[in-house]
């Protein structure tokens, strides 16, 4: 058995070396970096078992891995590191991750299971792929009846697309035909029934017309009397028909079944393939379904050609495994990379909705509010890509999504041997100009938002000169472009108020009512104002809990000490953090802000005005979401947190205080006990993208007020510990994909956080160290600790 030894501390390799060389008859070799490591492999000829470290300079070890996989698919990993990686053990695939320093009893009995693997037989081997295979054939079978059945659906029902399109030309149309199969995206200009334009994606005029016709499903829409913004076509539409019918017959035959290479319908590995979403620069993207939790993803897979290229299959993998690595709420995720009969492919997040290029090519427009959205949310991503020196490709109108759920994302364009920090107002000036296009060239209806694309174009001192300046620009201009009618309030409030009016003035011209009468109608008329109008006053949540000095269990079993201190018993509440603004607002200073912190910074979360105008009145909701002035406050960043906690006279709980207060003195793996039980905390089991949905478990699709999910409640009488949002610390600790970066440590679960199964993860040891200082999040808020005990 080869065995190669990959770690940037010498000393290590060299002791791993002559533990493993003195243990049996082992070809052992050390490589200092996974550079170093891939031309080794090359001259070795290969590999069997791989120990590396996770964290090194260039190419880290999940990388390393996949990359030697390509060219060795039986190859064994044992990854050691010196950091605590357990929010990507998803990574490690199955294979086991010792930190230091190393047991070498454990390294032993790892290499020794290793070598045992590699013995398998290699009849069970087939046996089982031809298990597999015969498994893929029945789900197959399956599948093929299931999308047969599928056709076009739209304004007019039951038709196959040539039948929309011919109809729309004989009965001498003119207008808009749009057209979708998944995320591919088409729109056929007619004029007088004459096909005078189209576009789908980069093709335009015939081209686009043949591209749409091979489609085999999708969705369809005409919008009666729009405009061409061009003429592109001026054959008759019976002879682009008839050659759009021919190109299809030529490359898809007779057969739908076949079209796409075949693959819908079949399953590779885990995924259930459904249908094909669009086409890429490495292969085909298609819908599956991950068999093993049922969840939807977009399925990547190489094209046939480029498997006969090593190096290909090579940044494949690669590729896949840089952006697996990226994990930010406004990037999509990829979940995993890896190869299955005959195919290699990764698996990421599905988008429901459209790319902006999509928008661009229908010729319709972003408006203002969604399009600060879009700039904010790509910046927050960039940022960080560039924060933390992750290689990436420029930014496209093709990248950037927007969901159903008018939720703007971006796609993964995270890879190997792309620019570490693209120039910052280069990235700026690209994003100016796919918003401008995606608002019909700028024609913004806000000055604001037009002032704000023209400053985004301009180079040097004119122009935005990082990231963090441009995101709270959009803050700051956010609340100032909302649809005016977002705080309106309803028919039945606005008579609600009338009627107390009414009867104010009622009472003022009457000089007959008692003193009883009078009191009596001044509570009924406050009580209307009080329900109808305004949500309950914001509750006092300022109480403190005692955790005794002494020793817990820390994490996974360590036993630490800390002194007596004393924990906010509930999270921080929107109406409690109202009043630490409104002390600021009359009382103006920077006492309470941390050195560190930006200069000129505000401590209004992001989006403030419309959560607290939320928060207060039943007609307003966030973002679609029913606020309470007693939730948590949430979208506030770290500095936010340190300031209201030097207001309050507190301070930010360190990481260990936090898990003391959390778990009690016994290590409890939620506030209750070990169990799981999905009734008492506020998890990702009822989160939903719909508002209107409340859940039927815990019953709350997003926050909860601070004091209720009583199941949640800490030995020491904590509060929220486990759900409903997660919470900043004073503790810092370095990012684990970029070691050379200090981040805040973040602690507990939230209303949406889950664990790679996709079951709700709300242990008390999570601890996630991603966010930067200045970021914040709608998962996120915090609680505070006082080293003194609270007057009574």
């Amino acid at each position: 058995m080869k065995i190669l030894i990959v770690d940037d501390e010498h000393e290590i390799v060299q002791s791993l070396h002559n533990l493993i060389a003195a243990s049996g008859e082992q070809e052992v070799f050390g490589a200092s970096s996974g550079e170093e490591a891939l031309q080794l492999v090359q001259t070795l000829g290969g590999v069997d078992l791989l120990i590396t470290d996770v964290i090194m300079d260039g190419i880290d070890g999940f990388v390393l891995r996949e990359a030697l996989l390509a060219n060795h698919p039986m190859l064994q990993t044992i990854f050691i590191t010196g950091y605590d990686l357990s929010e990507y053990t998803s990574h490690a695939s199955g294979n086991k991750i010792f930190n230091k320093p190393l047991n070498t009893a454990e390294i032993l009995a790892a290499v020794e299971q290793a070598n045992q693997t590699l013995r398998t037989s290699e009849y069970e081997r087939e046996d089982a792929a031809a298990a597999v295979g015969q498994q893929e054939g029945g789900a197959k079978a399956a599948n093929l009846a299931h999308v047969m059945k599928q056709g076009f659906t739209g304004k007019l029902d039951q038709f196959q697309l040539l039948d929309i399109i011919q109809m729309c030309c004989l009965s001498r149309r003119s207008g808009r035909l749009r057209l979708a199969k998944g995320v591919e995206k088409a729109v056929l200009f007619l004029q007088e029934g004459r096909i005078v334009h189209a576009i789908s994606g980069s093709v335009e005029a015939e081209e686009a017309v043949y591209k749409v016709i091979a489609w085999d499903f999708g969705e369809f829409s005409f919008d009666e009397g729009l405009q061409p913004p061009k003429v592109s076509i001026q054959s008759g539409w019976e002879h682009v028909i008839m050659e759009g019918v021919r190109r299809r017959d030529e490359t898809h035959g007779d057969s739908q079944a076949a079209a796409d290479q075949g693959l819908e319908g079949k399953s590779i590995g885990d995924y259930q393939i459904t249908r094909k979403l669009g086409e890429g620069e490495w292969g085909d993207v298609y819908e599956a379904t991950q068999i093993s939790v049922q969840r939807p993803v977009a399925l990547k897979v190489l094209k046939q050609d480029a498997l006969l290229d090593p190096q290909s299959v090579q940044k494949f993998i690669a590729d896949a495994s840089a952006k697996a690595n990226v994990q930010h709420p406004s990037i999509l995720s990829v979940y995993e990379a890896g190869e299955a009969n005959g195919f290699y492919y990764y698996a990421r997040e599905l988008v429901d909705g459209y790319t902006l290029a999509d928008l661009i090519a229908q010729g319709s427009s972003l408006s203002d509010q969604l399009a600060l959205q879009v700039i904010r949310i790509v910046s927050e991503a960039l940022s960080y890509l560039n924060h933390f020196k992750v290689p990436h490709s420029e930014i496209e109108a093709s990248s950037i999504f927007i969901g159903n759920d008018q939720r703007p994302r971006i796609a993964n364009i995270a890879q190997v041997g792309g620019e570490q920090t693209i120039a910052v107002q280069r990235e700026i000036k690209t994003l100016s100009g796919i918003v401008s296009a995606a608002m019909q060239e700028g024609a913004a209806a806000s000055a604001e938002v037009r002032s704000l694309l023209t400053k985004m174009k301009i180079d040097g001192s004119g122009g935005f000169l990082s990231w963090g300046a441009l995101i709270q620009t959009v803050r700051n201009l956010e609340p100032q472009v909302v649809p005016k009618d977002a705080y309106k309030l309803s028919a039945q409030d606005e008579a609600a108020i009338r009627a107390v009016e009414a009867e104010k003035l009622r009472q003022r011209r009457s000089m007959i009512l008692s003193t009883i009468g009078m009191i009596t109608l001044f509570w009924i008329v406050g009580v209307v104002v009080y329900f109808k109008v305004f949500r309950n006053a914001a509750t006092d949540f300022s109480s403190l809990v005692e955790v005794p000095a002494g020793e817990f269990i820390y994490q996974d079993g360590e036993k630490r000490t800390l002194p007596t201190f004393y924990i906010s018993q509930y999270e921080v509440s929107i109406g409690m953090y109202e009043r630490f603004l409104k002390h600021l607002e009359k009382n103006p200073t920077t006492e309470y802000d941390h050195e560190k912190q930006p200069k000129g910074k505000s401590h209004k979360p992001f989006k403030w005005d419309l959560m607290i105008m939320a928060a207060r009145k039943k007609s307003v909701t966030f973002e679609g979401y029913h606020l309470e002035l007693d939730h948590p406050v949430f979208n506030l960043d770290w500095y936010d947190a340190y300031a209201y906690a030097k207001w309050k006279g507190h301070r930010l709980p360190t990481e260990e205080e936090w898990e003391k207060a959390a778990r009690g003195t016994k290590g409890n793996l939620y506030p209750w006990g070990n169990e799981f039980e999905a009734k008492g905390v506020n998890s990702a089991i009822d989160f939903s993208q719909n508002p209107t949905i409340t859940g039927s478990v815990d019953g709350y699709n997003r926050w909860a007020e601070v004091d209720e999910t009583k199941q949640d409640r800490s030995p020491f009488d904590v509060y929220n510990m486990a759900g409903n949002v997660s919470e900043w610390t004073g503790s810092w600790d370095k990012n684990p994909d970029n070691t050379s970066e200090v981040l805040p440590v973040i602690r507990g679960g939230s209303y949406n956080s889950t664990l790679p199964d996709g079951s709700p993860d709300v242990l008390l040891t999570r601890r996630i160290v991603v966010l930067l200082p200045e970021q914040g999040d709608t998962r996120v808020g915090f609680r505070t600790v006082s080293d003194t005990a609270p007057e009574k």
